[in-house]
C-alpha cells in the first residue's frame, strides 16, 4: 500500500497557477481523479479558479484522508508535494482500494503565486476558520468538506525559523499518535529534526506538538484546529525547514511523512478492528 514517493523537482522561484491548474486538469484525464472546482474569486484583473481533487472513490472499508497545502503562499512544499503525491499515484490501485483522498492542492493562489504570506487582502488565511465573514477562499474551501469528516487530515506547512522538521499532532488515543513514527522515518533519512523543548512558544518533545486543544481560543482557528474540533480524528500538521533544505528535501519529508502516516493510520484500523 506503499505511496510512490517521486524525487523530481520543480523550479522554487517560479510559481505560475495557471501552470499549476494546467497540471491538475492534466491529472484529471485519469479515471481515478475528479477535479471538483469550488469557486473563483477576482483579484484585479486576474480570476483564481480554486479547485478540489478526489484521487479515488469513496468506500465504507477504505480509509478518508484529506491532505491540504499551500494557506500559506511562501510555504511552496507543500503545494508541490500534494501535486506529486497526485501525479504519481493516480495508477495505483493497491492505494487506491484501502485509501479515499480530498485533496486541497493550494488553499492560497493568490499568495502562492506571488510568495506571500497572506492572500490579496493581507489576511493570514490560516487564522480565518470560525470567523464570521470569512475571505472567499475560506469559504470555497469550507464548502469542500462541509458535513464531512475524516480518518486522516494531513495538513504541509513550512517553518522558515526552524532549524530543523517538526509537527503538531492532534490525536486523542495515545495508541493512534503518528508523530514519533514519522520523526523517526525523517530523521532516518537524515535530515534535521528541531528537539527543542519549546518551538513556537509551545511545549515541544523530539520535535512533536501536541496542543491542548480545550485551553485554545474558540475564533479565528487554524484549518487544522478548526476541522480537529468539527470531527475529532488524526490531525496533523507537518512543518519543514525552508531555510536550511532545498525543495526537493522539503516535498520529501512531506512525503515521507504522508507515507507512515496512511500505513501506520491503517495498521491502527486493523488493530481497533480485531483484524
Amino acid at each position: 500500500m506503499n505511496t510512490v514517493l517521486p524525487t523530481t523537482d520543480h523550479p522554487e522561484a517560479i510559481r505560475n497557477y495557471a501552470e499549476l491548474i494546467r497540471r491538475l486538469k492534466e491529472f484529471a484525464q485519469s479515471p481515478y481523479v475528479d477535479l471538483e472546482l469550488l469557486g473563483t474569486f477576482t483579484t484585479g484583473f486576474t480570476p483564481y479558479p480554486m479547485y478540489l481533487v478526489h484521487l479515488g472513490k469513496p468506500a465504507p472499508h477504505k480509509l478518508s484522508v484529506m491532505i491540504s497545502a499551500g494557506i500559506h503562499g511562501d510555504e511552496p512544499a507543500g503545494v508541490e508535494a500534494a501535486m506529486q503525491f497526485i501525479e504519481h499515484n493516480v495508477e495505483n490501485p493497491a492505494l487506491l482500494s484501502h485509501y479515499n483522498f480530498v485533496i486541497f492542492p493550494c488553499d492560497n493562489p493568490y499568495g502562492w503565486e506571488h510568495g506571500l504570506r497572506e492572500n490579496s487582502q493581507g489576511l493570514d488565511l490560516n487564522r480565518q476558520f470560525q470567523v464570521s465573514n470569512p475571505p472567499s477562499e475560506i469559504e470555497f474551501i469550507m464548502s469542500g468538506f462541509k458535513g464531512v469528516c475524516f480518518d486522516l487530515v494531513y495538513e504541509m506547512h513550512e517553518d522558515y525559523d526552524s532549524p530543523g522538521f517538526y509537527l503538531y499532532e492532534c490525536i486523542g488515543d495515545p495508541s493512534a499518535y503518528l508523530g514519533e513514527a514519522i520523526i523517526h522515518e525523517v530523521a532516518e533519512f537524515g535530515f534535521p529534526i528541531n528537539r527543542s523543548h519549546i518551538i513556537e512558544s509551545r511545549r515541544a518533545k523530539n520535535g512533536i506538538i501536541r496542543p491542548n486543544i480545550d485551553t485554545y481560543r474558540k475564533t479565528r482557528l487554524p484549518k487544522a484546529l478548526y476541522l480537529y474540533r468539527e470531527c475529532g480524528g488524526k490531525v496533523l500538521t507537518l512543518e519543514t525547514a525552508s531555510t536550511y533544505l532545498p525543495l526537493q528535501d522539503r516535498v520529501r519529508i512531506h512525503l515521507l511523512g504522508l507515507n507512515v502516516s496512511l500505513n501506520r493510520a491503517w495498521l491502527h484500523r486493523d488493530a481497533m478492528s480485531g483484524i
